[in-house]
């Protein structure tokens, strides 16, 4: 077993270019740009935060926020921290200790560690539940396991042979599953990607698929990969949140949405257009009682052609209202329930977007949920009590904002 609490350096690229080597120091950490990124014109930066020079230094807690993000959390946080003993604040090691498969086009490795193949199974021939303990008991490290963020129980798809008519070749995917206090999570969540794809806004696309033992699984198809002309599969630069806001993972509920859409306002290309976008996000999971819109469930990515940064599609969109959640995660303008149409119009304008914006993209949810609302009350599993609560809910908040 590799004692990733030993190791003081870590290859960091972008892509498939070498970026520099990230040191760990007895302060915290530093980063030494290699000359030929830096000279590197594809590049002006290596994050929206840390910018291109000879030595990026990173004084106090042992990394950045923007490496910081890309460490697991959860189930699989823990597993990790318990698999190579160390500390939770041991934030390098827990680097050192994930795969490459990280969200973004930016990873870590420690040089010349090797490790083992593991075997591939069948979709047919496991239990998605057994695999997936079976995985935080073998060893997330001596794995190389994936840094996906988010406390729900997660697997690389990777790990699991599907059918090609159902996870193709040249596409990535996570799996996600229901943890055990809510056993309709994942029928929850999608649902409300289909709602919200009705109603206009762009989802991450995702199927139900079962195992051996007929349970569920949501695969999802990755947005951070792309694939090319030439069935490439290329890696996006993608940022949630907490990363281009330089903030550590656990400020994902103390942001509010005007520190959101400030940081989109900084670095995306055309802002009024995300920052709208970020406005139908928030409305819409207000619709549906989505209490759990926190600050690494919001991303930007750049454009694999273009170089245009831009808000990701929406994902761990879910109902949380069902399970007594009934607050948003992040506030606007200090409030978090109770809303009115001049509450987002005067947020809006505060970014310089026109009001008539604003009152179209309004009417025009508020037109698609009442069409398709029905979607989120097919959630399967869900109780009539749970259906009676959602209904009455989404009727109360539409009539209030219409």
């Amino acid at each position: 077993m590799i004692d990733f609490k030993q190791i003081v350096e870590l290859e960091v690229h972008r892509q498939n270019t070498f970026v520099g080597i990230l040191h760990r120091t007895n302060k915290g950490c530093e980063l030494a740009f290699d000359s030929s990124f830096l000279n590197d014109q594809n590049y002006s930066q290596l994050s929206f935060r840390i910018p291109k020079q000879k030595v990026y230094q990173h004084l106090g807690v042992n990394l950045p926020p923007y490496f910081a993000g890309l460490i697991p959390e959860g189930l699989r946080f823990k597993a990790l921290v318990k698999e190579i003993k160390t500390s939770e604040d041991d934030l390098f090691s827990l680097l050192a200790a994930i795969g490459e498969g990280s969200v973004g086009d930016i990873y870590t490795k420690a040089p010349a560690l090797q490790r083992p193949k593991m075997e591939i199974p069948s979709v047919k021939d496991i239990d998605f539940y057994q695999f997936f303990d079976q995985t935080l008991q073998i060893g997330l490290a001596a794995k190389g396991d994936d840094g996906f963020a988010g406390v729900q129980e997660k697997i690389s798809a990777s790990m699991i042979s599907f059918p090609i008519h159902t996870a193709k070749k040249e596409k990535s995917y996570i799996l996600k599953l229901n943890p055990k206090d809510k056993p309709t999570l994942i029928y929850n969540e999608f649902q409300c990607l289909q709602l919200a794809k009705k109603c206009g806004l762009k989802v991450n696309n995702a199927e139900i698929v079962f195992d051996k033992n007929k349970n569920p699984g949501l695969l999802v198809e990755r947005f951070d990969r792309i694939t090319d002309s030439n069935k490439k599969i290329h890696s996006i630069h993608q940022e949630d949140a907490c990363q281009f806001l330089d903030r550590y993972p656990a400020d994902k509920y103390r942001l509010s949405y005007q520190d959101v859409c400030s940081g989109i306002n900084e670095f995306a290309t055309a802002p009024s257009i995300e920052i709208l976008k970020a406005l139908q996000l928030y409305l819409f999971s207000y619709f549906i009682g989505n209490g759990d819109l926190h600050g690494k469930n919001i991303s930007l990515q750049s454009d694999f052609k273009t170089g245009r940064v831009q808000l990701t599609p929406i994902y761990d969109l879910i109902c949380t209202y069902i399970y007594k959640d009934q607050q948003m995660a992040l506030k606007l303008d200090d409030r978090d329930s109770n809303f009115k149409r001049q509450h987002f119009v005067g947020f809006a304008k505060r970014f310089e977007i026109n009001e008539k914006a604003v009152q179209q993209m309004m009417d025009k949810l508020i037109a698609q949920l009442k069409k398709h609302k029905n979607i989120l009350l097919d959630i399967t599993g869900l109780d009539t009590k749970s259906k009676k609560l959602i209904g009455k809910m989404m009727k109360e908040r539409i009539a209030n904002l219409a």
